[in-house]
């Protein structure tokens, strides 16, 4: 059978839909405390980069330096039009994708046997995708670990992209919420439900982290600065969690 390749396509008017979803999440999740509590209005987007990608890694586990990357998934954003890019693709451990992460994603060894890439060729394709823009995660230090130590086995060069973090971004927007996992963030938004699809799971992070932003108060996401070389947090976190704490470092 001929392996699938990539899915690199058009998505048509998703800040159409995005408008709406971002005002049912910002309802939901930050009800107003008081009467002089102020909203930017949502058309005002002009804060965020003219481009960005959002994108988003599943697993076989959580340690980067055992476990592996088994699909990529990322948005190309275009703030000032309504035609973005997507990407996906599966890709080839080493090792086999435990039945607790087949439950998890749904994605299975056949799966990847039939329609995976390669690491080095899966790769490949993210960063020329990506090109030079600034990335968004929801736990950056997750993502970025396991970018980083796929590029070591794979042989590639470093990525050194900009990397933003949007769990950052809804502890700052959001404080004191007993739970900042993306699920969570989802269902008291009214979003669909959290698939552990990369690709998926990518159109809510982008939505939570446009409405974090807005209810920062258009806050330049450029001012969370990049993670620490070190993610400490990795071996503890899933690619869509997190819990609540002190604010992390880098806010301006």
């Amino acid at each position: 059978m001929a392996r699938v390749r990539s899915s690199e396509r058009m998505v048509f008017g998703i800040f159409v839909a995005l408008i709406g979803a971002v005002a049912a999440l910002i309802w939901s999740v930050v009800k107003p405390t008081s009467k002089n509590s102020k909203r930017v209005p949502l058309e005002e987007l002009t804060f965020l980069p003219q481009q960005f990608v959002i994108y988003d890694l599943e697993t076989t586990g959580l340690d980067p330096t055992r476990h592996e990357i088994i699909e990529i998934g990322a948005i190309r954003v275009n703030r000032d039009s309504d035609t973005h890019h997507t990407f996906k693709t599966l890709v080839i451990p080493s090792g086999r994708v435990s039945s607790r992460i087949t439950q998890l994603t749904g994605i299975t060894s056949e799966m990847i046997k039939n329609e995976g890439r390669p690491l080095k060729e899966a790769l490949k394709g993210f960063l020329e995708f990506v090109g030079d823009l600034p990335l968004i995660a929801y736990n950056s230090d997750f993502d970025r670990s396991f970018l980083r130590a796929s590029c070591r086995r794979a042989d590639s060069g470093p990525i050194t992209n900009t990397h933003w973090c949007a769990l950052a971004m809804t502890r700052q927007a959001w404080p004191g919420r007993s739970s900042y996992r993306l699920s969570d963030l989802a269902r008291d938004g009214g979003l669909a439900a959290q698939s552990h699809r990369a690709l998926d799971d990518c159109h809510i992070t982008l939505q939570v982290y446009i409405s974090a932003a807005l209810t920062i108060g258009a806050a330049k996401p450029g001012r969370i600065k990049s993670p620490p070389s070190t993610a400490p947090r990795a071996a503890r976190a899933t690619s869509g969690g997190g819990a609540s704490g002190a604010r992390p470092p880098g806010f301006a």
